[in-house]
């Protein structure tokens, strides 16, 4: 076997044109040597000769490495100590959260609240953006590397659980019920927690103990702080009067309108009332939104915002404040308008989630608001019953002011205003189970809130229910002038029906309305006009309620073989009297 191995390695040698290797005979080594290359051959069994240095020196161990030298401890370490288990980050956010307060869910707004504890109980939305800001800035200086969207991955893991597993609690925003339905809790949104009670006809301003819990939206701001001394003769109201430029009926009616804002929580129980401003140019529309309504009815961050296009940014925006202002509004559509009205009301709109195909997403509609503009953007009678109109009449030169001087002096009364307004709240709460409202219209509990409010303000019985019904006819006459069949019977009932009703067919009464309509506007309203009576039949009571609130009374007869009708002017018809003259 030697010879054929030989023989190949020199038939290889050959081939590649290479001299043959020589062979290199095993040299006797030292013990020392013969150990160091060992220990190359396993470098995973360190020795201690592993440094030419150390070679020299007698090895006592083979195989572990050299012990490390001792590091100098720094100042405040905590090296020997018990290390406390690294906690998920979810659990860090958790706990960074409930330092001051608890995590609950609500129920009625279906969102997860961080409530702030001790003091009176103010919750914030935990999703929100000014939530997860903070907290990011807080990890961060407490030396944890996040990031943003970690900290949203945590707080949808928090809402999770909180709603499912957490505490449930009844939420109010702005204001809310005490104890009873006619104690009312107003949050004045300062860093103290501070709410105003208004209970058995007296205003108490309360820093700890109370229990209802009230959540801030992100865009709220503080109310100025109300002055120490009561008024029960409600003087402070002098100096708001002064800056109201409009009818003094309606000056009362909007006193009024910003009390029940401020004392009556958003309740499905309770439809809230929209304020219409208008006026011409040059009459302080939106000036007076910025620095009387944002100041006295609801400071928020956001002054007035445009009409959105999407009516669902506008749901959006009662998220962020309670009251939302839409300066300059020329005209509402028929969807925004319909949308409006659910949101006087309360009720819930079911959308499907982002990003999902089933999963559903139901909103809680319900708001204050408040509209203004040149000419009156509200023609849906169902619209025009949900509101209360304000005309604003033009400033002279000498009423104008800047608005430095305007600042200087709502500074200087804000204190007293403000507390004006919460005592004509909380006496008129205390009155408003002993009244009756003389002339109740849709909004039945914004009637007796009138009604209650003339005890308070020492005005004779009637004035403010009277200057509401008259408001009320007035937008509906003008909003009847886009419904050609509305204002046809308005007109009808005018022209026939001063000396007593008339009664008769469909079949008689449609050509007896064409007559009162021109061609034009029938073209222009094609799909709104009856052409044939079995359609005026349809439409005959469509407009019942608007008209009914001019004192015109439609109805139908019993069924016979006729299909009558009826048309009669009411005896608080407000032209009755006018035509009688004539």
């Amino acid at each position: 076997m030697k010879k054929i191995n030989e023989s190949k390695v020199e038939s290889q040698s050959n081939v590649s044109g290479q001299k043959p290797l020589k062979k290199i005979s095993k040299k006797q080594v030292s013990p020392e040597v013969q150990q160091r290359l060992d220990n190359m051959r396993r470098p995973h069994k360190a020795s201690k000769v592993c440094s030419p240095r150390a070679a020299d020196k007698k090895p006592t161990q083979v195989g572990y490495a050299p012990k490390p030298a001792p590091q100098p401890s720094r100042k405040g370490s905590s090296a020997g100590k018990n290390k406390e288990p690294d906690l998920p980050f979810d659990a860090k956010v958790q706990k960074l959260l409930e330092e001051g307060g608890y995590l609950a869910q609500d129920e009625g707004l279906n969102q997860t609240l961080l409530v702030r504890q001790p003091g009176n109980p103010i919750a914030r939305p935990v999703d929100s953006q000014d939530m997860v800001n903070q907290l990011y800035v807080e990890l961060m200086e407490r030396g944890e590397d996040v990031s943003p969207e970690a900290v949203e991955k945590a707080l949808v893991v928090l809402k999770t659980k909180v709603k499912h597993f957490g505490n449930k609690v009844r939420v109010y925003c702005a204001v809310g019920y005490g104890e009873h339905r006619l104690k009312r809790i107003i949050d004045l949104r300062h860093d103290d927690g501070a709410l105003a009670v208004l209970e058995g006809g007296q205003v108490h301003i309360v820093r700890e103990g109370e229990k209802v819990v009230m959540l801030r939206r992100p865009g709220m701001a503080a109310f100025p702080m109300p002055a120490e001394t009561s008024d029960p003769e409600l003087d402070g109201l002098n100096p708001l009067l002064d800056l109201i430029n409009a009818p003094e009926e309606e000056k009362y009616l909007l006193l009024a309108w910003m009390a029940f804002v401020l004392s009556h929580p958003l309740d499905p129980m309770v439809s809230q009332v929209f304020l219409v401003l208008l006026g011409g140019q040059g009459s302080g529309k939106s000036s007076f939104c910025k620095w009387v309504l944002r100041k006295f009815v609801d400071p928020s961050k956001m002054s007035v915002m445009a009409l959105p296009r999407n009516i669902d940014d506008l749901a959006v925006a009662t998220s962020y404040t309670y009251m939302p202002i839409i300066d300059n509004v020329r005209n509402l559509s028929r969807p925004i308008s319909d949308r409006l009205c659910k949101m006087s009301t309360g009720g819930e709109v079911l959308k499907r989630k982002l990003y999902t195909d089933a999963d559903p997403h139901v909103s809680t509609l319900q708001t204050s608001l408040v509209l203004n503009g040149i000419v009156n953007p509200v023609t849906e009678p169902d619209l025009s019953s949900r509101c209360l109109f304000v005309h604003l009449e033009a400033l002279d030169a000498d009423q104008r002011v800047s608005e430095a001087e305007m600042a200087d002096y709502l500074t200087e009364h804000e204190g007293g205003i403000f507390r004006a307004l919460l005592e004509l709240a909380a006496q008129a709460l205390n009155v408003m189970e002993h009244v009756e409202p003389q002339r109740p219209l849709r909004m039945l509990e914004f009637s007796r809130w009138l009604a209650a409010c003339e005890h308070v303000m020492g005005l004779d019985g009637g004035y403010l229910e009277d200057a509401y019904a008259n408001n009320q006819a007035s937008a509906y006459e003008s909003s009847i002038g886009e419904q050609p069949l509305a204002n046809a019977l308005y007109n009808f009932a005018l022209l026939y029906c001063v000396d007593g009703p008339w009664v008769g067919t469909c079949s008689e009464l449609l050509p007896l309305l064409e007559e009162l309509v021109s061609d034009r506007d029938i073209r222009a309203h094609f799909h709104q006009w009856p052409h044939n009576p079995e359609s005026l039949g349809r439409r005959f009571t469509q407009h019942a309620a608007s008209l009914d609130a001019l004192g015109v009374k439609l109805e139908r007869l019993p069924r016979s073989r006729n299909r009558q009708v009826k048309i009669s002017l009411k005896a608080d018809c407000p032209r009755l009297a006018e035509l009688a003259q004539d």
